[in-house]
C-alpha cells in the first residue's frame, strides 16, 4: 500500500491530545414493539387471560466511513474526513511513525526523538510512545523525512497490521 503522504500525516499526531469523535457508524439497536393486551374473563371460580405477544423492531443503520468521505468534495475535504471518521486510526498510525522513525534503534529521526530527558524523550523503554513529551526537535525531524524513507514504509506496513490503523489507511486511500 502507498504511503499516502504518509510523512506529512505523522507530523504530531503522536504529540497532540486525541479528539474523541464519533465515527460515522449508527446505532444498530431497535425499540422493541409493544405487547399485546390481555384479556381476562371470568366465570364463578375461574379465570383464564391471554398474553400479549411481545413485538420486534429494527435498529437504525449508520452511514459514513471511507465512502463518506471520498464523497465529501475536495482531496483536503477527504482527508479531514478521514482524520474525524477514524480518529483512533489517525493516532494509531502516529504511533507507528514514532515508533519506526524515531525510537527504532537505526530510526532516522532517533538520535532526537529518543533523549536521555524525562521532558523530552518520545520513547519509553517499554517500547510504548511518551505521549507527553515536548519535542519539537522530534516532530521537526519527522516532517523533513520524504515519503519514501524507509522508516515511513515500515511504519504503513505496521499500520496495515493494526485493526485500529488500518481503515484510516484504507479511507485515505479513497481520497486520491
Amino acid at each position: 500500500m502507498k504511503a499516502f503522504g504518509f510523512a506529512a500525516i505523522l507530523i504530531s499526531v503522536g504529540m497532540m491530545a486525541a479528539c474523541t469523535v464519533k465515527s460515522g457508524d449508527g446505532d444498530t439497536s431497535g425499540d422493541g414493539g409493544s405487547g399485546g393486551s390481555g384479556s381476562t374473563t371470568s366465570t364463578s371460580s375461574t379465570s383464564t387471560g391471554e398474553g400479549g405477544s411481545g413485538g420486534t423492531g429494527e435498529g437504525g443503520s449508520g452511514t459514513g466511513g471511507a465512502e463518506e468521505c471520498s464523497d465529501s468534495g475536495t482531496e483536503d475535504e477527504c482527508l479531514d474526513c478521514c482524520d474525524e471518521t477514524y480518529a483512533e486510526g489517525l493516532d494509531a498510525l502516529g504511533v507507528h511513525g514514532f515508533q519506526q522513525c524515531g525510537c527504532a534503534a537505526d530510526a532516522s529521526c532517533a538520535s532526537v526523538c529518543d533523549t536521555t530527558d524525562a521532558t523530552s524523550d518520545v520513547c519509553n523503554d517499554d517500547g510504548s510512545i511518551n505521549m507527553e513529551a515536548n519535542n519539537p526537535d522530534c516532530v521537526e525531524c519527522l516532517n523533513r523525512l520524504a515519503d519514501d524513507d524507509a522508516c515511513i514504509e515500515a511504519a504503513a506496513a505496521a499500520c496495515e497490521d493494526d485493526a485500529t490503523c488500518l481503515p484510516y489507511l484504507e479511507c485515505l486511500g479513497t481520497c486520491q
